[in-house]
């Protein structure tokens, strides 16, 4: 996660992650995308959304999609929303 969504979860205990990979619900140690160090926190992904581009597009419109979240993600395959919340029971 990066530094924004880390203080986020931190502050907040819970926070959203939009990715191109595919996690399962669970727990997760978290890891700064910013310096590649695991965090002394863990998240719980609870939901999980996917869409393509192109169903995006569809349901907002062209210049409501930032096209940018796809550049990662090959043509015709989803990204995922998630939601998550902090898991104080398993990190101390």
């Amino acid at each position: 996660m990066d530094e924004f969504k880390i203080n986020e979860a931190r502050e907040h205990g819970k926070s959203t992650l939009i990715s191109s990979k595919f996690f399962n619900k669970g727990v997760y140690r978290v890891r700064n995308a910013n310096n590649g160090k695991l965090e002394s926190i863990a998240v719980n992904i609870d939901k999980i959304a996917a869409v393509t581009y192109d169903g995006l597009v569809k349901e907002l419109g062209e210049d409501c999609v930032d096209k940018n979240l796809w550049k990662d993600v090959r043509e015709g395959e989803a990204i995922f929303f998630y939601s998550l919340k902090l898991e104080s029971d398993f990190v101390k």
